[in-house]
C-alpha cells in the first residue's frame, strides 16, 4: 500500500475523531452528582417484615424529598414508606396488584430524620426498585434515537457478512469464525466472573494502588489474549480447520468479529425498548442510564467502535491461521499481544475516563487506531499469507 494512501486514511480517521470530540464537548451537559441513595431486587419472602435501610434527614421543613417506587409484584403486596423519628408513617404507597406497579412523588416533610424503606404483611413476591433524591426524582423518557447503537452495530454485523458473501469468501468458515466467538468468550467468562475480583482485591492488598490498578488491567487484557487467541489457535494448530486458504482465513475473522456486533446490537435494542415500552419494570436509575443514548453522540459510540473492533478481530484471526500456515509461531505471539494491549486499553479506558462523552469518545478515538492497525495489517499479510519467512542471508 502506497505511504500517501496511509496518510489520507490516517487523517480522514483524525478529523472524525475530532469532530466528534468537539461535539461532544459542545453538547454534553454531565448529569447532576447522584445525591440520595437507590436499591433494586427481588424480595421473596414468607412471613411480614420490613426492610428499611434508608436514612433521610430533611435539614429545613419543606427540603423536598423524592422517591420513585417501581417493579413487578408477583405475589402478595409490597409498600414503601417513610417514617418519622416516632415510627409513624408520613407517606406510604402500596403495591398490591399482579403486574407492573410505578409509584413516583416528591414530599416536603417537617425537619427532621426519617427512615425510608419497604414493608409487607405477609408472603411476597416481588422485583423491585427503590430510588430517593433530595429532589425531584425524574424518570427520562427514552425516545426512538436511543435505538440508533443497537440498530447501527446491527447493520455492521450484516455489512461484514454481506462483504463475505458478495465476495463469495467460505460461508463455513463464516460460521465457524462465529462459533469460535461465542466458545472463546464464553471461556473467558467463566474463568473471570469467580476469579475478576478476588485477583483485583489480591492485587491491592499487595501493591500500591499505583501499581496495583494497571497490572490488573494488563491483567484483564491478558485474558482475551489467552482465550480468543490462544484457544482459537489451539483448535486452528491441532485440527484441519487451520490449513485454510486466504479466503476461509478473512471469512472465519469477519464470522469472528461480527457475530460479536450482531449479538451487541440485539442486546442493545432489547435494553431500549424494553425501557420505550415497559419503563415500569425498570428501576428508576436504570432507565435513567438507558436513556442517555438519547444523545446521538453516544448512540453512534457503538457503532463506531464495532466496525472498527471486527477490523481488530480479523487481523488476529489471520495472524492465527498465518501462523500456522507458515508454522512460525511468532504471528501467533503477535497476535497475542496485539489483542491483550486493545484490551488491557479498552479496561483503562473503561475504568478511568469513560464516564463522560469526551472521555468515551478518547476511548473510541484509541479503538479506532487499533482499528486501522488492523485493517492495515491485513492487507499487507494477505500478500504474505501461508509463506515462511526467508531464511537471512548467510555471510561469507
Amino acid at each position: 500500500m502506497h505511504t500517501n494512501t496511509i496518510g489520507r486514511l490516517a487523517t480522514v480517521v483524525a478529523l472524525a475523531l475530532a469532530l466528534v470530540l468537539l461535539l461532544g464537548c459542545a453538547e454534553s451537559s454531565e448529569p447532576r452528582a447522584f445525591e440520595g441513595a437507590s436499591m433494586n431486587g427481588t424480595l421473596i419472602k414468607e412471613a411480614a417484615g420490613d426492610y428499611m435501610p434508608f436514612a433521610v434527614t430533611v435539614a429545613q421543613s419543606g427540603d423536598a424529598v423524592g422517591i420513585d417506587f417501581r417493579g413487578v409484584l408477583s405475589e402478595g403486596a409490597l409498600r414503601a414508606q417513610l417514617l418519622d423519628a416516632s415510627g409513624n408513617a408520613v407517606w406510604h404507597e402500596e403495591a398490591s396488584a399482579p403486574g407492573p406497579f410505578a409509584f413516583n412523588v416528591t414530599l416536603h416533610p417537617p425537619a427532621g430524620q426519617y427512615q425510608l424503606g419497604l414493608a409487607w404483611d405477609g408472603p411476597v413476591n416481588v422485583r423491585y426498585g427503590l430510588i430517593w433524591k433530595p429532589y425531584p426524582v425524574a424518570v427520562p423518557r427514552v425516545t426512538p434515537l436511543a435505538l440508533v447503537g443497537g440498530v447501527g452495530m446491527l447493520a455492521v454485523a450484516l455489512g461484514f457478512v454481506l462483504y463475505a458473501l458478495v465476495r463469495r469468501l467460505s460461508w463455513q468458515y463464516l460460521v465457524w469464525g462465529a462459533l469460535a466467538w461465542t466458545v472463546t468468550v464464553v471461556c473467558k467468562f467463566a474463568w473471570a466472573i469467580p476469579t475478576n475480583a478476588p485477583i483485583e482485591q489480591a492485587l491491592r492488598a499487595a501493591l500500591p494502588t499505583v501499581v496495583a490498578t494497571p497490572v490488573f488491567f494488563i491483567y484483564i487484557g491478558a485474558l482475551t489474549g489467552i482465550f480468543e487467541v490462544g484457544v482459537t489457535y489451539l483448535a486452528l494448530r491441532y485440527t484441519a480447520l487451520g490449513r485454510a486458504p486466504w479466503r476461509a482465513a478473512l471469512a472465519f475473522g469477519i464470522g469472528f468479529g461480527a457475530v460479536e456486533a450482531a449479538l451487541l446490537g440485539m442486546s442493545s435494542l432489547g435494553t431500549v425498548l424494553a425501557a420505550m415500552v415497559s419503563p415500569s419494570m425498570l428501576p428508576a436509575g436504570y432507565v435513567e442510564s438507558v436513556a442517555r443514548a438519547n444523545n446521538l453522540l453516544l448512540g453512534l459510540a457503538p457503532v463506531w467502535e464495532r466496525f472498527f473492533v471486527v477490523w481488530i478481530h480479523v487481523l488476529s484471526s489471520v495472524l492465527l491461521f498465518h501462523a500456522v500456515a507458515a508454522r512460525q509461531s511468532r504471528w501467533f505471539w503477535l497476535a497475542f499481544a496485539y489483542k491483550t494491549a486493545v484490551d488491557t486499553v479498552a479496561a483503562a479506558g473503561q475504568g478511568l475516563i469513560a464516564s463522560s462523552l469526551a472521555g468515551m469518545w478518547m476511548i473510541e478515538g484509541i479503538a479506532a487506531l487499533f482499528g486501522l492497525v488492523g485493517w492495515l495489517g491485513t492487507r499487507w499479510l494477505q500478500a504474505r499469507y501461508g509463506a515462511p519467512a526467508p531464511a537471512p542471508a548467510a555471510h561469507t
